[in-house]
């Protein structure tokens, strides 16, 4: 985003580093990019169609790299980055009317929404986690799991589903309250 610009919204698989195929959590880098105010889009569960120009372009940048022949990390980004610039710069796109995607979106090197790093607000982060409710099941010894961190419920509690949930209260500020219910 440093080169190319702020973007308001993003697209991403359900897969780490994005999402969480069980849906049982929501990943770090996914809450980061609602922190800087990007709306981050998950696709269904194996549902690549949901996605399919960028599941095609990324096979399409897989092959270009020829990805599974990098001796390492550095070579295999020295690679994507010549396979996107490649598709970028010089092929010309039946989609672009026969020009090349720098050709048909000239904008995009000049985006007017820079980026900026200090710009994070975790007030974002908290509101997207107050719109959802997360089921967990508690232990024999009374406890469960919610994204990373284990939560004494109480044993008179332990194999019954339980439902977490964020409560925003607002007073001077920004404060946050997590609930449970049984």
């Amino acid at each position: 985003m440093f080169r190319w610009g702020f973007i308001g919204a993003f697209r991403a698989d359900n897969g780490a580093p994005f999402g969480d195929p069980s849906r049982r959590a929501l990943s770090v880098l996914n809450l980061c990019l609602r922190g800087y105010g990007i709306h981050v889009k998950v696709n269904p569960p194996r549902r690549p169609q949901k996605n399919a120009k960028v599941e095609r372009n990324q096979g399409t940048t897989s092959r270009w790299a020829d990805v599974s022949a990098c001796r390492n990390y550095l070579d295999f980004q020295d690679k994507i980055n010549q396979a996107v610039w490649h598709q970028r710069e010089l092929f010309p796109s039946r989609v672009c009317k026969g020009q090349t995607r720098a050709q048909y979106f000239p904008q995009l090197f000049n985006n007017p929404k820079r980026f900026h790093s200090d710009a994070f607000y975790p007030h974002f982060i908290y509101e997207h986690l107050a719109k959802g409710a997360w089921q967990r099941k508690v232990s024999k010894d009374g406890t469960t799991r919610l994204f990373s961190a284990n939560y004494q419920i109480g044993r008179k509690h332990c194999l019954k589903h339980v439902t977490a949930t964020l409560i925003l209260m607002r007073n001077h500020g920004f404060s946050k309250t997590a609930m449970v219910s049984y």
